[in-house]
């Protein structure tokens, strides 16, 4: 997503609002053990699930290891207290981003589903995940993974944004018991440093290679918990759902049998550009001068030696997403995607009504077309032609009936344009995205279903970015079909499979009683399908 440009002001104030906790609830049950290598891993209980948290899944990507692809863990020993969170990744959040005036108390409350993240230090060894198990599971006994990627648009969050052991206890209940894992990995400069020097020392995607590592952990050691190997499913939300469906394009398409299901919600395979494209080594040659390394003969050398608190400082300024590095991402994956190249695994792929309100939320007011045009270009299509954005302004007209939140007249237009963006927004940079994704993986007879999310509706936001978390993640229906995907890779019986003719989508929709619908997947067809065509044929600047 165009986070980082877009997104800043927005997701500062998310990060801001909530003060978390600092560990997970304990009963007075025996503390759960789990035996890896030579080590006695000691977990903590609440009487429903047994949780696994903050075990190392690679070595301390620190020293050499900083800016380098992640190792695999040293084999544990001795005993490994799993009890509390590990470190947190480092997150690059700009302190000065500033707060809209006309976000109403609503809306900011809204906003605080976004901070859950349990109170940890942040620190560059940070690679560690959790495992949350049904309290009575036995080793072997082989359920499914729910492999879950955390959102943050690539610059902040962190594993314990959502609590599993809701889900767990959901799937015991319902049963069709899941293991939930959730995995930190880097982010910012640490994780997405782009650039021709990074390119040729093949350390792309740091931050998607420590999700990779994470993977193959679970393939050695997830039995040890009760684990399937061979039923895992990956799961995500923005960037977490980014990452879940790129992971079907890394390799070429090769999952290394790391995974069988995809699960992504408000975030799919985005259009990326090379790693040493123009704006990406920009990023790369003004990260490297910051931090005192542009005069060197080897700058990635250098940058391995700089000090933490100056790499970090560095990090506040410039754009930190996924690009095709030629090796991991062999190609934009838009293309690979296009053309094929991706894993053939059953996907869910949804998102919500007025996604782009939360995403335009840092946007100034916009005087004119020749300023709407001027986001489109830095946002998403610098090269467009004059007539597709004749076109895209034509299909996306400065009428306030017309934009986001749908359905609501000329309500809610909070300062100019800003109804007329929202929509544009959340069209090209999620729903296209997400269209495109299903429709690519029915296109080559692959499973695929794909969901619209009309509940959760605040005054203002509509059904925005991130509305399904609290159904999905808190004990909801979308949890239960997600728990039954990862048991069956089927989500129900009830949601039809999406194809080409029919276009079938699960509408979720009823802010008091909860009701689902099946639509056809044409809403603003002529808009999103103009999106799609330009997402196939260009590149985000990032």
């Amino acid at each position: 997503m165009r986070f980082h440009f877009l997104l800043l002001f927005a997701y500062t104030a998310i990060h801001s609002l909530a003060a978390p906790t600092t560990s997970l609830d304990a009963s007075e049950s025996a503390s759960p053990t789990v035996e890896l290598d030579n080590a006695t891993v000691v977990g903590v209980a609440d009487g429903f699930t047994n949780s696994f948290l903050g075990i190392p899944y690679a070595q301390p990507p620190v020293g050499d290891l900083r800016f380098n692809l992640p190792k695999p863990v040293i084999p544990y020993s001795g005993t490994v207290n799993a009890t509390v969170f590990g470190n947190l990744c480092y997150n690059f959040l700009n302190p000065f981003s500033q707060t809209a005036s006309w976000l109403t108390p609503e809306m900011v409350a809204y906003l605080g589903i976004f901070s859950q993240l349990v109170a940890r230090p942040y620190a560059e060894d940070c690679l560690n995940l959790n495992v949350i198990a049904p309290a009575d599971v036995k080793p072997d006994q082989k359920l499914p993974v729910v492999a879950y990627f955390f959102f943050g648009a690539f610059i902040f969050g962190g594993s314990s944004d959502i609590d599993g052991r809701v889900l767990v206890k959901q799937s015991v209940e319902i049963g069709e018991p899941v293991i939930f894992v959730s995995m930190n990995h880097r982010l910012g400069p640490f994780g997405f440093l782009p650039g021709q020097e990074v390119k040729d020392a093949g350390v792309g995607n740091l931050g998607l290679q420590d999700q990779r590592e994470s993977l193959r952990w679970i393939q050695k050691y997830i039995s040890q918990f009760g684990g399937d190997p061979e039923r895992v499913t990956l799961v995500g939300l923005s960037s977490g759902g980014v990452s879940a469906a790129l992971h079907t394009v890394i390799n070429g398409g090769n999952s290394e049998g790391l995974f069988h299901g995809v699960w992504a919600e408000s975030g799919a395979i985005q259009p990326a550009g090379w790693i040493n494209d123009t704006v990406p080594q920009a990023t790369y040659d003004n990260f490297v001068k910051a931090i005192g390394c542009s005069g060197s003969a080897d700058t990635l050398a250098c940058a391995r030696t700089a000090p933490v608190d100056v790499v970090t400082r560095a990090g506040l300024q410039g754009s930190w997403t996924p690009h095709a590095d030629g090796s991991f991402i062999t190609d934009a994956p838009q293309k690979l995607l296009a053309n094929g190249q991706f894993t053939k695994v059953p996907v869910v792929a949804g998102n919500a009504e007025d996604e782009g309100t939360l995403l335009s939320v840092g946007i100034p007011p916009i005087a004119n077309d020749t300023e709407f045009e001027q986001i489109i270009k830095a946002s998403y299509y610098p090269d467009i032609s004059d007539a597709d954005m004749k076109s895209l302004l034509e299909l996306y007209p400065d009428v306030p009936a017309l934009g986001a939140p749908y359905g609501t007249g000329d309500k809610y237009q909070f300062q100019a344009m800003w109804k007329r963006v929202a929509s544009l927004i959340g069209d090209v940079g999620v729903d296209a995205v997400r269209r495109a994704f299903v429709q690519n993986f029915a296109k080559r007879g692959v499973d695929a279903w794909a969901y619209v999310y009309r509940r959760n509706y605040v005054p203002g936001f509509g059904s925005t970015h991130g509305s399904e978390l609290s159904n999905i993640y808190g004990g909801g229906d979308m949890g239960a079909q997600l728990i039954h995907f990862a048991n069956t890779l089927n989500p129900s019986s009830s949601w039809p499979k999406y194809d080409l003719l029919g276009r079938a989508s699960l509408e979720f929709y009823g802010n008091i009683t909860n009701l689902t619908g099946v639509i056809v997947d044409n809403y603003r067809e002529a808009g999103i399908q103009l999106a799609m065509k330009l997402n196939a044929e260009m590149s985000w600047p990032a």
